[in-house]
């Protein structure tokens, strides 16, 4: 068994020097950041190096970028792999994700014939998303031109019998999916400590010679790589600043941060239901729509429960749709789905298109990529939203991908404009914008070569309508033409974990993270603060977990917050002892008073907090605590 692993350099956003911040044009000057690995392909590098304690192979490690790329294929030899393949060449600059993943997907295929020998048993292994991009969409497509499977959020693997076997994250627990064949690919989450060079093997490292390949070495098409391949363009960069981004006040003295607090909370609950007036999008007189058709969403059900976040994108999709004169379709994936059709209409959708079939019980990205494909070839939608849960995250990007269309991921705003920039005009598009970099800039982003406009949306962002049972719509029935060699993976065991379902609609949050230490100290100091803030404030509250939190034991992982586990926007959210990883930040960012408490003053969290308590949990609780009590009495 062979190995290829996806590496990428990308500016180190931990510590962003105030030169770099140009704040004219609300953009960083990437080229005075650090350059490192992302820190998920490291991870990467090492389940790859453990696949291949069990079935030795070859190591490739692989990159696209300019020539100073080459230092992270450096880094990765000098980390256990064998081989450094460098994709460079100026035709491939400012490329989207999917004229990214076509000439790595090329690589690979270069990489097969001339380093494998032909052989097709070989495992594509990548981060789950970098930091700079935080897309997530480059694997999945990548899978998608080689016409592969992909398994996503692995936290673990084993061979049974010689066959690999991935454990996996989900929504409601974890399941082991084993590959039907090869290649295959892995995305991967944080599991394991990163992997550290030693000096020998990196002095061998840089002995080596690394193999340099161009757009023509790999045979890609002119047409679809580079700035002209791409199927999204970034029409503005922009500081987070412009739409309102928080300043974390830090404040030590408990009593004074305690009534800031309550001063907080109770000018949130006086505007609460108000929204900003924005003006409807207005079709210019005698200007006729670049893009026409329903607006579509895809209703994530599992188990026969629809995901709350497709009727949020249900309620955005309905107010696009009014501005433009059209209908909202809901398309639905599954086994014995029917049901779902009458909760969809209730919630906005005019026309409902089901795939039904009994191979699609379960999810896997293979097959019900094919079957949305097929929908959206047949009836034609405008633009198609999609969470941003886990599951969207992979579907997405090869729905997308099959149906030659751009996709926005992740995005917190989506709306109609008209744009125009030089001699190019567009009418009637839909601008999407998302937070890149860590959330360091904003960028704005229309379709371009696209048959379709499609995104995915954060969940808690966009707002659901009240369910109308009165509403009438039509439901379309399509057979999905899905056969056994169409799955490419089978789903051997999962667990579900009952989900702490009131936790997404607690006013009031506690969570605790890898700061708290062990279970004792979790379970000492987070249940407590909860009970005292919600008393305090007169809600119920919740105690939540990061990942970090779950995966060492200190509570079950129905309490998960963040891009794996549950999306949350309460009133009050607490983070004690949580560092603010990207995954974490997707599911908590919109809550509406965020209070963060670590000992690291340069803390990731401290980015999206209102307030903040720079200091060890271990004493700032039982002082806060002691506050909260004491204000109350």
């Amino acid at each position: 068994m062979n190995y290829v692993v996806l590496v990428k350099q990308v500016p180190d956003i931990r510590n962003v020097p105030k030169a770099a911040w140009d704040v004219e044009k609300g953009t960083l000057k990437r080229a005075l950041l650090d350059n490192v690995c992302n820190e998920l392909d490291k991870q990467a590098l090492a389940l790859a190096s453990k696949m291949r304690e069990v079935h030795d192979g070859r190591i490739v490690g692989l990159t696209m970028g300019p020539p100073f790329a080459a230092e992270v294929l450096r880094f990765a030899m000098s980390c256990g792999a064998d081989v450094g393949v460098l994709l460079t060449d100026r035709k491939l600059g400012g490329a989207d994700t999917s004229a990214t993943a076509y000439p790595l997907a090329q690589a690979i295929r270069k990489i097969q014939e001339e380093v494998f020998n032909g052989e097709g048993d070989y495992i594509i292994v990548s981060g789950m998303q970098s930091i700079d991009g935080d897309t997530a969409q480059v694997p999945p497509q990548i899978a998608e031109e080689l016409g592969i499977v992909h398994i996503a959020y692995a936290t673990s693997f084993y061979f049974h019998n010689g066959n690999l076997q991935v454990q996996r994250i989900t929504r409601r627990g974890s399941e082991t999916v084993a590959p039907l064949g090869y290649p295959c690919l892995v995305t991967v989450t944080q599991w394991t400590q990163p992997p550290y060079p030693s000096f020998s093997r990196t002095r061998w490292a840089y002995s080596r010679e690394l193999l340099q390949w161009d757009a023509t070495d790999i045979k890609a098409d002119k047409s679809r790589i580079g700035l002209t391949g791409s199927r999204t363009n970034v029409v503005r960069v922009f500081s987070p600043k412009e739409v309102g981004q928080k300043e974390c006040v830090f404040e030590n003295d408990m009593a004074k941060l305690v009534k800031m607090l309550r001063e907080s909370y109770e000018k949130k609950l006086v505007s609460a239901g108000k929204e900003e007036d924005k003006p409807k999008y207005q079709l210019p007189e005698g200007k006729k729509p670049d893009y026409q058709g329903d607006i579509w969403v895809y209703a994530e059900q599992e188990r026969g429960e629809i995901n709350p976040a497709s009727f949020e994108l249900l309620g955005k999709a309905t107010e696009l749709a009014g501005q433009l004169n059209e209908q909202v379709g809901a398309v639905v994936v599954g086994k014995d789905i029917q049901d779902l059709s009458r909760e969809l209409i209730a919630y906005g959708a005019d026309k409902v298109y089901t795939a039904d079939q009994v191979l699609l019980e379960n999810f896997l990205p293979l097959p019900y990529a094919i079957a949305i494909s097929d929908l959206v070839e047949k009836y034609k939608p405008q633009m198609m939203l999609f969470s941003a849960t886990p599951l969207g995250r992979e579907l997405a990007p090869r729905v997308a991908y099959r149906c030659k269309s751009g996709l926005t991921a992740d995005c917190t705003g989506l709306d109609i404009v008209n744009f125009k920039k030089g001699d190019r005009e567009l009418v009637a598009v839909l601008m999407q914008t998302r937070p890149a970099l860590g959330g360091n800039i904003m960028a704005s982003i229309i379709a371009q070569n696209s048959a379709v406009q499609m995104s995915t949306a954060r969940p808690g962002v966009m707002r659901a309508l009240e369910p109308n049972e009165e509403r009438t719509g039509v439901v379309i029935e399509h057979k999905p033409r899905i056969t056994e060699s169409d799955l490419g993976a089978a789903i051997v065991s999962s667990e579900v974990h009952p989900l702490a379902s009131e936790i997404k609609d607690a006013a009031v949050i506690v969570c605790g993270g890898g700061g708290c230490k062990t279970k004792e100290g979790f379970e000492r100091y987070i249940p407590s603060l909860a009970e005292s803030l919600g008393k305090f404030l007169g809600q119920d509250a919740m105690v939540g977990a990061s990942r970090v939190a779950v995966e060492s034991g200190f509570i079950d992982r129905s309490r998960q917050i963040g891009q794996t586990g549950q999306t949350v926007k309460p009133r009050v959210y607490v983070a004690a002892g949580v560092s603010g990883a990207v995954q974490h930040l997707t599911g908590m960012q919109n809550s509406d008073i965020i209070l963060a408490i670590n000992k690291d003053p340069n803390a990731r969290i401290f980015k999206v907090a209102d307030y903040g308590i720079v200091g060890d949990l271990e004493e700032i609780v039982p002082e806060l605590t002691k506050a909260l009590n004491s204000e109350r009495a």
